[in-house]
């Protein structure tokens, strides 16, 4: 039950930064599909993690608004942390372990910009601190339509 309201709840936060960007103006139209929110989430498989690719919003505090970036959250009272790992085309990225706690959640960019028909792949898994092996993991990828 709490690995569905993760995701729901992960989903949720995408497409509020997809709506504010399109009914605020600051959606940039680089190309015609610009309007499409190829945002997707991947929550772990028990309760507790998620990470989000979010196509456009907000992006880091004080940066001001960006294009493709991950949001990491943790919504478990589980002990563990969260970590994320990222690809684009099967390029590793990099990892990023968040430790915030319940109901927090962290910003982290390793693409730089995605290009349309790019493939993004995030894994997730719960951690038992930064350093410790995943567990109850999951991954997804999708193809990018607008960059």
């Amino acid at each position: 039950m709490l690995k569905r309201i993760g995701a729901t709840a992960a989903m949720t936060a995408v497409t509020v930064s997809a709506t504010f960007a399109l009914t605020t103006g600051t959606a940039h139209a680089e190309s015609v599909d610009a309007q499409r929110d190829d945002s997707f989430a991947v929550s772990t498989t028990e309760n507790g993690g998620y990470a989000a690719f979010v196509d456009y919003g907000p992006g880091a505090p004080g940066h001001g608004d960006n294009d493709d970036y991950v949001e990491i959250g943790d919504e478990g009272w589980d002990g563990y942390g969260v970590r994320a790992w990222a690809w684009v085309n099967g390029d590793y990225k990099g990892r990023k372990y968040f430790g915030g706690g319940m109901g927090e959640s962290t910003t982290w960019d390793p693409f730089g910009n995605v290009k349309p028909g790019q493939k993004v792949k995030l894994r997730v898994c719960l951690v038992d601190g930064p350093d410790a092996e995943g567990v109850y993991c999951a991954s997804k990828t999708r193809t990018v339509t607008d960059g």
